[in-house]
């Protein structure tokens, strides 16, 4: 899917940059993943966060792009089953 794949290049690519960025805080590639999905979930779990201002920009940026990339998916498919929903109660009416 769709969606999927942007959650995927989302984790990753926020994951590069907070690792690059933030080396004393994230001690390994995976670290930033967990931190990525964390932060796309908006679970936040607080045991691994930036330190420095760049680290919070990115974060920041990575959290507005995160809402981005699950909110407007969701509000299409949503329209689409209200349209297969208003369908079929139009076909049921005739």
């Amino acid at each position: 899917s769709v969606v999927a794949t942007m959650a995927i290049a989302y984790i990753l690519v926020s994951a590069l940059l907070i690792y690059n960025v933030e080396p004393e805080s994230f001690n390994t590639f995976f670290d930033a993943v967990y931190w990525a999905t964390i932060s796309l979930t908006t679970v936040g779990y607080g045991d691994i966060y930036p330190v420095t201002t760049i680290g919070r920009i990115v974060t920041m940026l990575s959290s507005v792009f995160g809402i981005a990339i699950i909110a407007l998916p969701s509000g299409v498919i949503t329209a689409g089953y209200l349209a297969e929903i208003n369908k079929d109660e139009d076909e049921v009416e005739k």
